[in-house]
């Protein structure tokens, strides 16, 4: 699929030059698809701030530990740049299930805000719901503003908005993202990012045999909702190829690189160990200090002298030191 250029025969096959027949109505559609994406913005802005609560803070540095899978504490999430948070954060707020709760930050929304949402603005959250992580293929270029996009785990074609992973991935390239379908056409949510395609293999395998493994103790098992629980193993595997290379891709373009993350994540790891091992030792030195002595009482006598608790004298009395 090419771009159709303003000089050439519309593409609707009217024998038109595409400026003179059919340009103006796809800028229209474009216009809508952007007032489409203010109000999701503006949706978006809700769901993180209701996530940001001090009542999810625990959840949250329990949700970032798994995401980046490793023992950070709340170290991890200040250490990230504002790309990764983005990244995590659209993890968090629609996969990660809260800890005795088994529910998602989406669910809690829709369960607290819904009766007080615009009707557009609640079927939005709702159709965001069904939303998962996954592996894409960029199977074309983009035309009239859409990217023709495969999954290569469901092996489902469609077309989603291009947005500036159209304007930078090639055909070949690889998405990890989720395809939020609430409007027309559909887009990737704010946390996708570009891969080359050598990825490809490793990747598809890493997530079939994990399928496989779910398949065994599920018997309704499927995709849509394997990847909604499990999505996050695409970032353990993006960590380790970074962890295991120890320097920079040496891959031009856009692509995603886990190098500086894994770097920091590691300096967070390490304060974290530092102040564990500064609050033993502090522990320990409690422990072994002598206890002092406590004060001992005074037995007075009627005479004004003073004799310790231990000695008895007829008619004393105690009085502290």
């Amino acid at each position: 699929m090419t771009r159709t250029g303003r000089n050439d025969p519309c593409p609707c096959g009217s024998g038109k030059k595409y400026k003179n027949c059919c340009l103006n109505k796809d800028r229209i559609a474009r216009l809508r698809d952007m007032s489409w994406r203010k109000d999701e913005q503006a949706t978006v802005e809700k769901l993180v701030a209701f996530v940001q609560r001090p009542s999810f803070l625990s959840q949250m540095v329990v949700a970032s530990n798994l995401f980046w899978n490793g023992n950070y504490g709340a170290a991890g999430l200040e250490a990230i740049d504002r790309d990764e948070t983005a990244r995590f954060m659209d993890w968090y707020v629609y996969d990660y299930r809260m800890e005795g709760l088994d529910k998602r930050a989406i669910d809690l929304f829709l369960e607290e805000t819904g009766p007080t949402l615009p009707p557009d603005e609640r079927e939005r959250v709702r159709t965001w719901q069904e939303s998962y992580l996954s592996l894409y293929l960029i199977a074309g270029s983009s035309d009239l503003g859409l990217l023709p996009v495969l999954d290569l785990l469901q092996e489902r074609e469609s077309l989603v908005s291009d947005g500036e992973l159209g304007r930078l991935g090639l055909r070949g390239d690889l998405v990890l993202g989720r395809v939020l379908r609430s409007s027309t056409p559909a887009h990737f949510s704010w946390g996708a990012i570009l891969l080359p395609d050598g990825l490809k293999t490793d990747m598809v395998d890493l997530a079939k045999r994990a399928f496989a493994e779910y398949e065994q103790t599920h018997a309704e098992a499927h995709w849509a909702g394997f990847l909604s629980r499990f999505g996050y193993i695409f970032n353990h595997h993006l960590l380790k190829l970074a962890a295991e290379t120890g320097e920079p891709r040496r891959i031009s373009g856009a692509y995603y690189d886990g190098f500086d993350t894994v770097g920091k994540l590691r300096e967070a790891e390490r304060r974290l160990r530092e102040q564990a091992a500064r609050e033993l030792k502090k522990q320990r030195l409690a422990q072994e200090k002598p206890t002092e002595k406590p004060a001992e009482l005074l037995h007075q006598t009627r005479g004004g002298i003073l004799l310790p608790e231990h000695v008895q004298y007829k008619g004393s009395r105690k009085v502290k030191e």
